[in-house]
């Protein structure tokens, strides 16, 4: 892993629509593919962001141990 490798997530900002508490159309979890921009130099976490329409989303994430 390192930084400006690609990656996908389900971005915690769509949990709603799994969940059917947004509208009937947006019900379905989607992905986002973007890429990691930050690695913590202990390697505990790390931050990837996404661009979706207009949008910038931003999301960190535990690294976890081999």
């Amino acid at each position: 892993m390192q930084v400006g490798d690609s990656y996908t997530w389900t971005p915690m900002a769509f949990e709603g629509e799994a969940s059917g508490e947004r509208d009937k159309r947006l019900r379905r979890a989607r992905s986002v593919t973007g890429r990691i921009v930050y690695i913590r130099p202990q390697r505990r976490y790390f931050l990837a962001e996404a661009k979706v329409g207009s949008h910038l989303l931003r999301e960190c994430f535990p690294i976890t141990p081999k």
